[in-house]
């Protein structure tokens, strides 16, 4: 482009040559070398004006930014529409079934600036939603006719890449390999992170992070940890992971009740979770297909019965400390089906962070619970897709005072991603 222009401003000189000599009867030299200078600062400044342009723009048409010391900013987010139907089924007698559906929209927006020469990365984004961590969806006119929207912060952070190491700090996505209902996907985890491994083979993840400010004047932390390989064998490829985490005494000392911990024996009482992951990727014809699980358990469960994190609970902690899932995913061509089955005994894990939806309506607690999960999901294009979502789980444990004996949950998802 720069030359095209170049030349078409020099042709425009030669043209006015020509124009000027036969004008040039009735005109001094004086003036003929005016016109001249005229034209040649005119092509100069042309000259100046495309550079500039070209300046704002690299080879692939992306802008620039002034900063010499950022090399890329790249957004990303999605939108998505959701209408949920929940179904729940009372015991005889204990109540009448009761049906609840709404509209909800989820939308997010991120940027994330990079500095290859200094292997840094910067990144921040926006969500709707409340300050719940395991959601960031937003019900349409929850308390208020046509009510507006939230928007936060959803993460920041910035993570410098050594060699096969990186470290994050800030509050970033969760950076440990795992199941959907061990940790919600909506979870975001604040501190320092520190991670090894490439593409394939050996990986480690390390972190510290601050889970709570107890009393205004002591930081309850979390401290985590996983290992594993990831490795092919033939068209198959798949993860081993072995993870552990303990958060500190301070959390369930304080005994908050949105914690589900101010049941727990603060004596006796710890959260320290070791968990088992593993999947395996592979083709079947033209079908991508991955089979997944996950098994866990808490170690620091103690305590007598009703002393555990579910209420009116008739076990004591230490015999209901374990949980697992297993599920498989396929897609063939634009088609997706999931299917996943779990059981989360009442003292297994953290029940404030683990998956909103598996749970939801049956207990506060967030545990004790076991059921299904069915996704069936179709891809209209590049960007535009559609799902369907079925959950159907009941009490993994009955208890005299349980009075929901079954819940299901309907989610049809329109989404759209950029």
């Amino acid at each position: 482009m720069r030359k095209v222009l170049s030349a078409a401003a020099a042709l425009g000189v030669c043209l006015a040559l020509p124009a000027a000599a036969m004008a040039g009867a009735g005109v001094t030299d004086e003036q003929i070398l005016k016109d001249l200078e005229y034209l040649r600062n005119k092509v100069a400044a042309q000259q100046e004006h495309i550079e500039a342009l070209e300046g704002k723009q690299d080879s692939k048409g992306k802008v620039a930014l002034a900063n010499e010391f950022i090399d890329q900013l790249t957004l990303k987010g999605d939108l998505r529409v959701r209408y949920e139907k929940r179904d729940k089924d009372y015991k005889d007698g204990q109540g009448s079934d009761a049906s609840r559906d709404r509209w909800r929209t989820r939308f997010r927006l991120g940027g994330i600036w990079d500095n290859k020469a200094e292997n840094w990365q910067v990144g921040a984004g926006l969500a709707t939603g409340s300050d719940d961590p395991t959601s960031t969806n937003d019900t349409w006119s929850e308390s208020k006719t046509f009510e507006t929207g939230d928007i936060r912060l959803d993460y920041a952070y910035a993570k410098h890449k050594w060699n096969d190491f990186a470290f994050t700090l800030g509050q970033a996505e969760n950076p440990y390999k795992s199941s959907w209902v061990f940790w919600d996907g909506d979870v975001r985890l604040s501190g320092l992170t520190a991670q090894y491994g490439q593409k394939d083979g050996i990986f480690a993840t390390l972190g510290g992070y601050g889970a709570k400010l107890v009393n205004d004047d002591n930081t309850a932390t979390l401290v985590a940890g996983q290992a594993g390989y990831k490795g092919k064998v033939g068209s198959a490829k798949y993860t081993l992971a072995a993870g552990y985490q303990t958060y500190s005494k301070s959390l369930i000392n304080e005994g908050n009740a949105a914690f589900e911990l101010d049941r727990v024996d603060e004596d006796k009482y710890e959260l320290n979770i070791g968990d088992l992951y593993g999947d395996v990727s592979f083709p079947v014809g033209d079908v991508k297909l991955k089979l997944y699980g996950q098994i866990w358990q808490n170690f620091g469960a103690d305590g007598e019965i009703g002393e555990s994190q579910a209420e009116d609970f008739t076990k004591k902690p230490g015999d209901a400390d374990m949980g697992w899932v297993f599920g498989a995913d396929a897609k063939y061509n634009s088609f997706k089906l999931g299917y996943a089955y779990s059981v989360v005994e009442a003292d297994s894990l953290f029940g404030y962070l683990s998956d909103s939806d598996f749970g939801d309506g049956l207990n506060a607690s967030k545990t004790n619970k076991k059921g299904h999960r069915v996704q069936l999901g179709y891809d209209i294009s590049k960007n535009w897709g559609t799902s369907l979502t079925w959950l159907s789980f009941e009490p993994n444990e009955e208890s005299v005072n349980y009075t929901v004996d079954q819940v299901d949950i309907y989610q049809f998802d329109v989404s759209y991603k950029f």
